[in-house]
Protein backbone atom coordinates (compact mmCIF):
# COMPACT_ATOMS: atom_id res chain seq x y z
CA UNK A 1 0.00 0.00 0.00
CA UNK A 2 2.70 2.49 0.95
CA UNK A 3 4.63 1.78 -2.25
CA UNK A 4 1.48 2.28 -4.30
CA UNK A 5 0.68 5.47 -2.42
CA UNK A 6 4.18 6.83 -3.07
CA UNK A 7 3.91 6.05 -6.79
CA UNK A 8 0.49 7.70 -6.98
CA UNK A 9 1.73 10.84 -5.23
CA UNK A 10 4.71 11.07 -7.60
CA UNK A 11 2.43 10.68 -10.61
CA UNK A 12 -0.01 13.29 -9.27
CA UNK A 13 2.77 15.81 -8.68
CA UNK A 14 3.60 15.64 -12.39
CA UNK A 15 0.05 16.29 -13.58
CA UNK A 16 -0.87 19.58 -15.25
CA UNK A 17 -3.56 20.36 -12.68
CA UNK A 18 -0.93 20.16 -9.93
CA UNK A 19 1.32 22.58 -11.78
CA UNK A 20 -1.68 24.88 -12.26
CA UNK A 21 -2.34 24.76 -8.52
CA UNK A 22 1.32 25.51 -7.81
CA UNK A 23 1.24 28.48 -10.19
CA UNK A 24 -1.83 29.88 -8.42
CA UNK A 25 -0.12 29.64 -5.04
CA UNK A 26 3.05 31.32 -6.31
CA UNK A 27 0.98 34.11 -7.86
CA UNK A 28 -0.84 34.63 -4.56
CA UNK A 29 2.43 34.87 -2.63
CA UNK A 30 3.94 37.36 -5.06
CA UNK A 31 0.81 39.50 -5.43
CA UNK A 32 -0.27 40.00 -1.82
CA UNK A 33 2.50 42.47 -0.84
CA UNK A 34 1.52 44.61 -3.84
CA UNK A 35 -2.14 44.52 -2.82
CA UNK A 36 -1.24 45.50 0.74
CA UNK A 37 1.15 48.28 -0.24
CA UNK A 38 -1.65 50.87 -0.01
CA UNK A 39 -4.73 49.27 1.54
CA UNK A 40 -7.83 51.49 1.66
CA UNK A 41 -8.13 53.25 5.00
CA UNK A 42 -11.66 51.95 5.60
CA UNK A 43 -10.36 48.40 5.25
CA UNK A 44 -7.70 49.03 7.90
CA UNK A 45 -10.29 50.59 10.21
CA UNK A 46 -12.73 47.71 9.74
CA UNK A 47 -10.08 45.07 10.48
CA UNK A 48 -8.84 47.02 13.51
CA UNK A 49 -12.41 47.19 14.82
CA UNK A 50 -13.03 43.48 14.27
CA UNK A 51 -9.77 42.36 15.89
CA UNK A 52 -9.31 45.27 18.29
CA UNK A 53 -5.79 45.72 16.94
CA UNK A 54 -4.38 48.04 14.26
CA UNK A 55 -1.06 46.17 14.07
CA UNK A 56 -0.08 45.96 10.35
CA UNK A 57 0.82 42.30 10.86
CA UNK A 58 -2.72 41.54 12.06
CA UNK A 59 -4.09 43.27 8.95
CA UNK A 60 -1.73 41.22 6.79
CA UNK A 61 -2.69 37.90 8.42
CA UNK A 62 -6.38 38.67 8.03
CA UNK A 63 -5.88 39.34 4.32
CA UNK A 64 -3.63 36.32 3.83
CA UNK A 65 -5.83 33.77 5.61
CA UNK A 66 -9.32 35.01 4.79
CA UNK A 67 -8.98 36.76 1.45
CA UNK A 68 -6.27 34.54 -0.04
CA UNK A 69 -5.77 31.10 1.51
CA UNK A 70 -9.40 30.45 2.41
CA UNK A 71 -10.36 31.19 -1.19
CA UNK A 72 -7.63 28.89 -2.45
CA UNK A 73 -8.74 26.14 -0.04
CA UNK A 74 -12.25 26.53 -1.42
CA UNK A 75 -11.03 25.86 -4.96
CA UNK A 76 -7.79 23.88 -5.25
CA UNK A 77 -9.02 20.76 -3.37
CA UNK A 78 -11.81 20.46 -5.94
CA UNK A 79 -9.26 20.60 -8.75
CA UNK A 80 -7.08 17.98 -7.08
CA UNK A 81 -9.66 15.54 -5.72
CA UNK A 82 -13.04 15.83 -7.47
CA UNK A 83 -12.24 13.04 -9.96
CA UNK A 84 -11.08 10.41 -7.45
CA UNK A 85 -12.26 6.98 -8.76
CA UNK A 86 -14.53 8.70 -11.30
CA UNK A 87 -11.77 9.17 -13.85
CA UNK A 88 -10.86 5.49 -13.51
CA UNK A 89 -14.51 4.51 -13.97
CA UNK A 90 -15.01 6.75 -17.00
CA UNK A 91 -11.87 5.43 -18.68
CA UNK A 92 -12.75 1.78 -18.00
CA UNK A 93 -9.92 1.22 -15.52
CA UNK A 94 -12.25 0.77 -12.55
CA UNK A 95 -13.54 -2.57 -13.85
CA UNK A 96 -9.98 -3.86 -13.98
CA UNK A 97 -9.26 -2.59 -10.48
CA UNK A 98 -12.44 -4.21 -9.16
CA UNK A 99 -11.06 -7.60 -10.23
CA UNK A 100 -7.89 -7.11 -8.19
CA UNK A 101 -7.39 -8.14 -4.53
CA UNK A 102 -7.40 -4.46 -3.51
CA UNK A 103 -11.02 -3.46 -2.65
CA UNK A 104 -12.24 -0.22 -4.17
CA UNK A 105 -12.90 1.17 -0.70
CA UNK A 106 -9.20 0.81 0.12
CA UNK A 107 -8.27 2.15 -3.30
CA UNK A 108 -10.41 5.21 -2.58
CA UNK A 109 -8.56 5.71 0.71
CA UNK A 110 -5.25 5.43 -1.14
CA UNK A 111 -6.25 7.88 -3.90
CA UNK A 112 -7.69 10.34 -1.39
CA UNK A 113 -4.57 10.11 0.76
CA UNK A 114 -2.54 10.81 -2.37
CA UNK A 115 -4.62 13.91 -3.20
CA UNK A 116 -4.29 15.10 0.40
CA UNK A 117 -0.52 14.53 0.26
CA UNK A 118 -0.27 16.61 -2.92
CA UNK A 119 -2.34 19.39 -1.33
CA UNK A 120 -0.14 19.22 1.77
CA UNK A 121 3.04 19.38 -0.32
CA UNK A 122 1.86 22.39 -2.33
CA UNK A 123 0.59 24.15 0.78
CA UNK A 124 3.72 23.67 2.89
CA UNK A 125 6.04 24.62 0.03
CA UNK A 126 4.05 27.78 -0.69
CA UNK A 127 4.01 28.86 2.98
CA UNK A 128 7.77 28.35 3.34
CA UNK A 129 8.31 30.39 0.17
CA UNK A 130 5.88 32.99 1.50
CA UNK A 131 7.70 33.26 4.82
CA UNK A 132 10.93 34.11 3.00
CA UNK A 133 9.29 36.49 0.51
CA UNK A 134 7.10 38.32 3.02
CA UNK A 135 10.05 38.88 5.37
CA UNK A 136 11.48 41.34 2.86
CA UNK A 137 8.19 42.72 1.53
CA UNK A 138 5.78 43.13 4.47
CA UNK A 139 6.41 45.67 7.22
CA UNK A 140 6.43 44.14 10.70
CA UNK A 141 6.25 40.59 9.34
CA UNK A 142 6.77 37.86 11.96
CA UNK A 143 7.80 34.63 10.21
CA UNK A 144 7.52 32.44 13.31
CA UNK A 145 3.96 33.53 14.08
CA UNK A 146 3.09 33.27 10.39
CA UNK A 147 4.30 29.67 10.09
CA UNK A 148 2.60 28.69 13.36
CA UNK A 149 -0.72 30.12 12.16
CA UNK A 150 -0.43 28.42 8.78
CA UNK A 151 0.49 25.10 10.39
CA UNK A 152 -3.08 25.08 11.71
CA UNK A 153 -4.69 26.27 8.49
CA UNK A 154 -3.08 23.47 6.49
CA UNK A 155 -5.30 20.99 8.37
CA UNK A 156 -8.33 22.77 6.91
CA UNK A 157 -6.82 22.45 3.43
CA UNK A 158 -6.34 18.70 3.88
CA UNK A 159 -9.91 18.34 5.17
CA UNK A 160 -11.26 20.21 2.13
CA UNK A 161 -9.38 17.81 -0.17
CA UNK A 162 -10.82 14.76 1.57
CA UNK A 163 -14.26 16.36 1.40
CA UNK A 164 -14.02 16.93 -2.37
CA UNK A 165 -12.97 13.30 -2.90
CA UNK A 166 -15.86 11.99 -0.78
CA UNK A 167 -18.39 14.15 -2.61
CA UNK A 168 -17.03 12.77 -5.89
CA UNK A 169 -17.79 9.14 -5.04
CA UNK A 170 -21.05 10.04 -3.29
CA UNK A 171 -22.44 11.92 -6.31
CA UNK A 172 -20.84 9.75 -8.98
CA UNK A 173 -20.60 12.45 -11.66
CA UNK A 174 -17.46 14.51 -12.15
CA UNK A 175 -19.13 17.76 -13.18
CA UNK A 176 -21.89 17.61 -10.59
CA UNK A 177 -19.56 16.60 -7.75
CA UNK A 178 -17.12 19.39 -8.58
CA UNK A 179 -19.96 21.92 -8.59
CA UNK A 180 -21.36 20.68 -5.27
CA UNK A 181 -17.92 20.75 -3.66
CA UNK A 182 -17.31 24.29 -4.90
CA UNK A 183 -20.66 25.48 -3.58
CA UNK A 184 -20.32 23.84 -0.16
CA UNK A 185 -16.69 24.86 0.31
CA UNK A 186 -17.59 28.36 -0.89
CA UNK A 187 -20.27 28.59 1.79
CA UNK A 188 -17.83 27.36 4.44
CA UNK A 189 -15.31 29.97 3.29
CA UNK A 190 -17.94 32.72 3.43
CA UNK A 191 -18.88 31.80 7.00
CA UNK A 192 -15.38 31.06 8.27
CA UNK A 193 -14.85 34.32 10.16
CA UNK A 194 -18.40 35.10 11.27
CA UNK A 195 -17.36 34.37 14.85
CA UNK A 196 -14.81 37.18 14.68
CA UNK A 197 -17.36 39.67 13.34
CA UNK A 198 -20.22 38.50 15.56
CA UNK A 199 -18.80 37.10 18.84
CA UNK A 200 -22.23 35.79 19.85
CA UNK A 201 -21.89 33.23 17.04
CA UNK A 202 -18.36 32.26 18.05
CA UNK A 203 -19.23 28.86 19.50
CA UNK A 204 -21.76 27.86 16.84
CA UNK A 205 -19.45 28.50 13.88
CA UNK A 206 -16.78 26.21 15.34
CA UNK A 207 -18.72 23.48 13.54
CA UNK A 208 -17.25 24.96 10.35
CA UNK A 209 -13.88 23.26 9.62
CA UNK A 210 -12.55 26.40 7.95
CA UNK A 211 -13.35 28.37 11.10
CA UNK A 212 -11.22 25.90 13.04
CA UNK A 213 -8.42 26.44 10.55
CA UNK A 214 -8.53 30.20 11.12
CA UNK A 215 -8.61 30.14 14.93
CA UNK A 216 -5.06 31.46 15.07
CA UNK A 217 -6.30 34.87 13.88
CA UNK A 218 -7.73 35.62 17.30
CA UNK A 219 -4.52 34.67 19.13
CA UNK A 220 -1.65 36.03 17.03
CA UNK A 221 -0.06 37.55 20.10
CA UNK A 222 0.06 34.27 22.01
CA UNK A 223 0.10 31.32 19.63
CA UNK A 224 1.03 28.10 21.36
CA UNK A 225 0.02 24.45 21.76
CA UNK A 226 -3.08 25.35 23.78
CA UNK A 227 -4.38 27.39 20.83
CA UNK A 228 -3.19 25.21 17.95
CA UNK A 229 -3.53 21.59 19.08
CA UNK A 230 -7.31 21.36 19.83
CA UNK A 231 -8.42 22.57 16.36
CA UNK A 232 -5.67 20.49 14.73
CA UNK A 233 -7.01 17.39 16.50
CA UNK A 234 -10.61 18.25 15.61
CA UNK A 235 -9.71 18.75 11.92
CA UNK A 236 -7.76 15.48 11.87
CA UNK A 237 -10.78 13.60 13.23
CA UNK A 238 -13.10 15.32 10.72
CA UNK A 239 -10.76 14.39 7.88
CA UNK A 240 -10.55 10.74 8.91
CA UNK A 241 -14.33 10.51 9.33
CA UNK A 242 -14.84 12.12 5.91
CA UNK A 243 -12.48 9.62 4.27
CA UNK A 244 -14.24 6.73 6.04
CA UNK A 245 -17.60 7.94 4.72
CA UNK A 246 -16.12 8.22 1.23
CA UNK A 247 -14.79 4.65 1.46
CA UNK A 248 -18.32 3.39 2.16
CA UNK A 249 -19.64 5.25 -0.88
CA UNK A 250 -16.78 3.83 -2.96
CA UNK A 251 -18.08 0.30 -2.36
CA UNK A 252 -21.19 1.19 -4.41
CA UNK A 253 -18.98 1.70 -7.47
CA UNK A 254 -18.04 -1.97 -7.36
CA UNK A 255 -21.46 -2.98 -8.64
Amino acid sequence: MMRLLWLDVRAALRERKTWLAAAMLVYAVLAVPLILARPPEHVREAIAAFFHDDDPFVVFMFVWIDLVMNKIVGFLPVVLASSVLLRERDTGVLAVLAAKPLPLSRYFVLRTASACAVMLTLYVASQLFAAVWFSSQVAGFRPGVFLAAMSLHVFAAVFATAFAATVAVAVGRRGASALISLVVLGLLVGMALIGFYQPAWGTVVLANPLTLGAQSLGHLGALGPAVLLPPMLALTVLTLVTIAVGARFARRLEA
